[in-house]
């Protein structure tokens, strides 16, 4: 994804916060008093970044070599400094080791930013030091040079260029390329140019970051069956770190497809037709793309995390808060076409107020299994009284855990009697919360049955949801950069009511149907075989069920 910089032909890269300033490869982290933070990152410029990637990616044996040697070296010491680190227990030590970690991935190429990124919101597989660490690669890459840049576009589109004209300053720049404005055929356009030899440099990361998946599922498996000798219940649910890997993979190599990004560009803006969505989608001009350049409209608009901007505009904050959570539970429970990558350069807002969203190189589309199942989960959870009776919660949690099995987070024939009583306990909580009660302890209410599933693998955490959960995280926080106080559970409300409504319509409607086909029967018997067919009683009360049904919708009950 794309992130605004305030650059110049070579880059300018926004400084990270002071607490996650790196340290140098040769110094450990000091801690308690002694603790001095290092100076701030200080980055090369662009072609400097990439001339020093370009030494360590390449399609020869020896630079595969070379480069799997440099990232093998980097993750056996990463890995080091994370264990002493964590043996520590300081968090300035594990927040240090955290940011050499982000600036090591750095000085690997675009493959391991990206994945920095994505893990980034993985606050249940990473401490949130980590996780805020790798937030900051976001603004840390500084674009290229003009005239590397007219190379790309030369060797893509051709000299001359086919653009009326060509600002040769980058508008963004981000881990796998960098974003010009120009003017096409008399219209105004954004131009992405990719960064060079990103296939080669993925398939030699791949195989390295699949290798190093292997060994932490053998290692985790090692360590539980340990555990269980030990007679100790499971450290925690069961993950693949291959499906991660595999996951990661397919997205990113659809990513450096620009010719695909530009499809899903339009397969995301079809899914909206007909939802009442007010999000822009920018018009791909696929005459002037290719699988390294894409060229799409340009819409100016101006990052909803830059408040003095919004303010300026004199938009509504508290609306726009909304609009942007309701804009990814219409992707998560309705359309099943998720972006993936919606951070505050990627999700922005137009001068007249509607939400704009860029880059969609990071696309998925989730079975309609999981999309059933989100909405069952939000169902069980939300729709129904605030004081529900024991049927009520016995109703509602069983459709929560139903939900949560279609959508992964739960194995089928998992323990009956433990699965419905932290449904119910689920809805208890949402309840009392919603209504303003005390709420139950979970380790008081269901420590024990949350223990015999996890123990029992029933719980896992789906690849798929690796992306939903980075998508969360950062609309999230662009929601509570509009509206500080916003509460989540209240927000999901108008979204999750107006989805019951219209499942409770779309269940009426396709009963009057029924009840109206079934009418339309009774009036056909009548009229065959000269009224033999059917009784002058039933044919009268097939008449009053059609007029009450006409009527019916004539009100619109």
């Amino acid at each position: 994804g794309s992130t605004t910089t305030d650059s110049t032909a070579k880059g300018v890269v926004v400084p990270t916060a002071p607490f996650l300033k790196p340290c140098k490869a040769e110094e450990e982290p000091l801690s308690g008093d002694s603790y001095v933070p290092p100076e701030p990152l200080q980055l090369q410029d662009g072609d400097a970044l990439e001339a020093k990637w370009d030494r360590l990616r390449g399609t020869r044996k020896r630079d595969q070599l070379r480069r799997s040697m440099a990232l093998q070296t980097f993750f056996l010491k990463a890995g080091w400094k994370t264990v002493r680190a964590n043996m520590t227990d300081d968090d300035m030590r594990t927040a240090m080791t955290a940011a050499w970690v982000r600036d090591g991935l750095l000085q690997l190429g675009p493959t391991m930013i990206k994945l920095g990124q994505v893990f980034s919101s993985r606050k249940d597989l990473l401490h949130p030091a980590y996780c805020e660490a790798l937030e900051s690669l976001q603004t840390a890459v500084p674009c290229v040079s003009a005239s590397r840049v007219r190379e790309l576009l030369e060797a893509e589109l051709g000299s001359p260029l086919p653009f009326d004209s060509f600002d040769d300053t980058p508008l963004a720049g981000a881990s796998l390329g960098q974003v010009h404005r120009a003017v096409y055929k008399g219209t105004p356009v954004a131009v992405k140019i990719q960064r060079a030899g990103l296939t080669e440099m993925f398939d030699t990361d791949f195989k390295n970051i699949r290798l190093g998946c292997r060994a932490m599922n053998l290692m985790e498996r090692g360590y539980e069956r340990i555990r269980r000798m030990q007679g100790k219940s499971k450290a925690a649910a069961d993950r693949d770190w291959m499906a991660y890997a595999n996951d990661a993979a397919r997205l990113l190599y659809e990513e450096i497809d620009y010719v695909n990004e530009g499809k899903n560009a339009e397969q995301f803006a079809e899914s909206l037709v007909g939802t009442g969505s007010n999000v822009v989608v920018p018009k791909v001009f696929n005459d002037a793309t290719t699988e390294k350049v894409l060229t799409m409209e340009y819409i100016e608009s101006v990052k909803m995390t830059d408040t003095p901007k919004v303010d300026a505009l004199g938009l509504d904050r508290k609306k726009l808060s909304q609009e942007v959570l309701d804009t990814f539970l219409l992707q998560l429970m309705q359309t099943g076409v998720l972006h993936c990558d919606p951070h505050p350069g990627n999700m922005c807002v137009t001068p007249s107020g509607r939400i704009v969203l860029y880059d969609f190189g990071m696309m998925d589309t989730l079975p309609q299994t999981t999309v059933q199942g989100m909405r069952k989960i939000a169902f069980g959870l939300l729709n129904g009284s605030p004081t529900p009776d024991a049927k009520e919660i016995a109703t509602r949690g069983d459709s929560v855990m139903e939900g949560l099995e279609m959508s992964g987070f739960l194995q089928p024939g998992a323990n009956a009697t433990a699965v419905r009583m932290v449904g119910e306990f689920l809805v208890r909580f949402f309840s009392d919360q919603a209504a303003g009660r005390a709420t139950q302890d979970v380790t008081e209410q269901i420590d024990y049955e949350l223990r015999s599933l996890l123990g029992s693998g029933a719980i896992a955490f789906p690849s798929a949801f690796t992306f939903v959960a980075r998508a969360f995280t950062s609309v999230d926080g662009i929601a509570k950069s509009l509206q500080p106080e916003i509460e989540l559970r209240q927000a999901l409300d108008p979204f999750v009511s107006q989805l019951i409504t219209d499942e409770y319509t779309s269940q009426a409607n396709a009963k009057r149907d029924a009840l109206l086909a079934q009418a339309k029967g009774f009036f056909a018997q009548g009229g065959e075989g000269g009224g033999e067919g059917l009784p002058r009683d039933a044919a009268l009360v097939a008449a009053g069920v059609l007029a009450g049904v006409a009527i019916a919708q004539i009100l619109g009950l």
